[in-house]
């Protein structure tokens, strides 16, 4: 059995290196964070950004919790805003509804640090019920006094289109905005939108560049990102020892996409057995952190055996807590598992529905093996017309035995058959 090393697609030339064929958008390094695939639709998992910084100038740090409030009731802006940030900080339901109150109280006087955190407030539904065209129009208030904070999350709903109409184009400006003030998060943004080519034609130097300058300012998804870029040479030189540099210091501070990339430049790099250990720490940190590529790795590590003694039990909880999180290598790897009874008890139907799962998410090798599993009527019902619905779609991607497989179904079913296949296809692309 070849359990297939596809969490690795540097090497494989599958995908996106460290983000497993998966463009990372992130809006915020206080939350927000969302999914690009190459190829869209886009699709965007928002967390809204909140903002929980005091202003630094106004009331001294040695002013008591009275004194705040005093100073708030006597009419203070900026007391309004550092009470308002105080009280949001508690958590609690009574105590996050009277921070809004006084924090539309500031944003109401023209504070720009308390027109975002409304904004972001009635985003969230925080302390008030949720309201989108309150928080557009309190971000906007904010945005248009150059508030970076701002301008990304206004640029953040535009990229989502919640509230607002969905405008690249719109989200692209409001973050370039924000990243002349040097809002590194912007700056990110503004490198992936470069990258996948939203809104702007896809440009690899120029999201070079903008993952460079959120790097420098010590954003860790930036400096993961960038060190994707070098090693591939994507966007300019390839650069492994920049790229190492940039992963072990991300992953030395706890980014799981980065220990994941330094697991796997020492598991398979120029390394010895030692660093192949240490490899498989990171890749530990890593799933410990829910990264399930590092726990697909982990389990390949054990499948193979190597710097670990092989344990096909091990290998197998690995694949399942990554499948259990929809990857799909581990999904074929798992159902693999199951049709060939290796560390498992055979199970010809687990395998299929392991197999369909991944199929689903287009990965060729089991698209092969569902249509194989029709084809012979082994732990699904045998269907010819099936099996040429998933053995022409793994052909379709340059898969060299499904090409021969679906050669020899068509002569079975005919036209027709190829005709009702094609309307298969239909519901399951």
């Amino acid at each position: 059995m070849a359990v297939a090393p596809g969490y690795h697609p540097f090497l494989e030339g599958k995908g996106v290196f460290l983000f497993s064929g998966r463009y990372r958008f992130r809006t915020s390094g206080h939350g927000i964070i969302a999914l690009v695939r190459p190829g869209f639709p886009l699709r965007i998992l928002l967390l809204l950004l909140a903002l929980c910084l005091p202003a630094s100038a106004g009331e001294p740090k040695s002013s008591g919790a009275r004194a705040l409030r005093r100073s708030a009731l006597t009419g203070s802006t900026t007391a309004q805003y550092q009470l308002g940030v105080r009280l949001r900080g508690k958590g609690t339901g009574r105590k996050t509804a009277e921070a809004a109150q006084w924090l539309k109280k500031a944003a109401a006087s023209g504070l720009a640090e308390a027109q975002n955190s409304i904004g972001v407030m009635y985003l969230n539904g925080e302390g008030v019920p949720m309201d989108l065209v309150e928080a557009q129009l309190w971000l906007r208030k904010a945005a248009d006094q150059g508030f970076a904070k701002a301008q990304f999350n206004l640029g953040a709903m535009y990229m989502e289109g919640r509230g607002v109409s969905r405008d690249e184009a719109q989200a692209r400006a409001l973050f370039a905005k924000a990243a002349a003030s040097g809002d590194a998060d912007s700056q990110f943004n503004l490198g992936v939108m470069a990258r996948a080519g939203l809104g702007v034609p896809a440009d690899a130097a120029a999201a070079r560049e903008w993952f460079e300058k959120a790097a420098r300012q010590g954003l860790l998804m930036a400096q993961t990102a960038l060190a994707e870029m070098c090693l591939r040479g994507e966007g300019g030189p390839q650069d492994a020892a920049r790229a190492a540099s940039l992963l072990k210091a991300a992953a030395g501070k706890g980014h799981a996409r980065a220990q994941y990339g330094l697991g796997l430049l020492k598991y398979f790099g120029p390394s010895s057995k030692s660093e192949q250990k240490e490899a498989l720490a990171w890749f530990g940190k890593a799933a410990a952190q829910g990264v399930p590529e590092a726990m697909t790795a982990l389990g390949l590590a054990y499948y193979e055996g190597g710097p670990v003694k092989r344990n096909l039990r091990t290998a197998r909880r690995w694949f399942k807590a990554a499948a259990d999180l929809g990857q799909v290598q581990a999904l074929y790897n798992l159902a693999t598992m199951y049709r060939d009874a290796e560390g498992v008890k055979e199970d010809l139907v687990m395998a299929g529905r392991l197999y369909r799962r991944a199929a689903l998410e287009g990965d060729a090798d089991s698209q092969y093996q569902l249509g194989l599993m029709h084809f012979d009527g082994k732990g699904v019902p045998q269907d010819r017309v099936e099996a040429y619905v998933w053995v022409s779609m793994a052909a379709e991607q340059g898969h060299s035995s499904a090409k021969m497989l679906a050669s020899d179904i068509v002569s079975e079913i005919g036209p027709s058959g190829v005709a009702e296949a094609q309307e298969r296809q239909k519901k399951v692309r």
